[in-house]
């Protein structure tokens, strides 16, 4: 399979085409898109005290740590500032129809 020895990629690639198939039918409601911005925010906060303890324990150095802790709180306020911004602007469009 492409060189690929290990069936995980198989797995990981049907994982991420179903998930991709199933928000494509219901992204169109803004709940759904309000969860999965909350959700990812959760996965990167996890992210960012999982690196932290890693860290404390000296398994990673503490500026590896911060560095991959600004990058994943970035991730998750741009995400639920996107999604909250397109919300807005979803609601504004509902009012002037």
């Amino acid at each position: 399979m492409l060189g690929l020895h290990d069936i995980q990629y198989l797995y990981e690639f049907l994982f991420w085409l179903f998930t991709f198939l199933i928000l494509r039918l219901v992204w169109h409601k803004p709940t759904v898109r309000l969860i999965y911005g909350y959700v990812v925010a959760g996965f990167n906060l996890f992210a960012i005290i999982m690196y932290t303890l890693s860290s404390l324990s000296g398994q990673i150095s503490s500026l590896d740590a911060f560095s991959f802790g600004f990058l994943h709180a970035m991730v998750s306020t741009v995400m639920l500032t996107v999604i909250y911004k397109e919300i807005k602007i979803e609601n504004a469009k509902k009012q002037t129809s």
